[in-house]
């Protein structure tokens, strides 16, 4: 029998710590939960075992996926950029800004996160959920 209260954590939005460590996996591909460590603990200020509790988290919620590697977890991502930053996007303008369009892609053209290529695969995915 399915835990419903996954099911709800899988459903939802990474929290601003969650996505900072999306963003770096996103990045970097994979990474050790030291490697993370050292490059968020200023950022929020935790400690290296508060970094392993919130790995484990967004594995339970199928946001990373966690290898072992020689002894070491190895984390990537679960989840791609553009379907995560798509449904964020339109998530914020129907929620937040009662929007009935999502905002053109024009708006991220200075994104350091997204290529161009993923910008208009950005705008695609935007445009098709628009339309459902």
């Amino acid at each position: 029998m399915t835990d419903p209260k996954r099911t709800d954590q899988r459903q939802s939005e990474p929290t601003k710590p969650e996505l900072a460590i999306l963003k770096l996996l996103w990045r970097s591909r994979e990474m050790s939960a030291r490697d993370i460590h050292g490059d968020i603990a200023d950022e929020f200020g935790w400690s290296y075992s508060t970094v392993r509790t919130v790995l484990e988290r967004m594995a339970d919620k199928g946001l990373i996926s966690k290898t072992p590697v020689d002894g070491v977890n190895i984390y990537a991502p679960q989840v791609g950029k553009v379907a995560m930053l798509s449904r964020m996007i339109a998530d914020f303008s129907k929620r937040v800004l009662e929007l009935d369009s999502t905002p053109a892609t024009a708006f991220f053209a200075d994104s350091k996160l997204l290529s161009d290529d993923e910008l208009q695969e950005l705008e695609a995915v935007l445009s098709d959920a628009e339309k459902e």
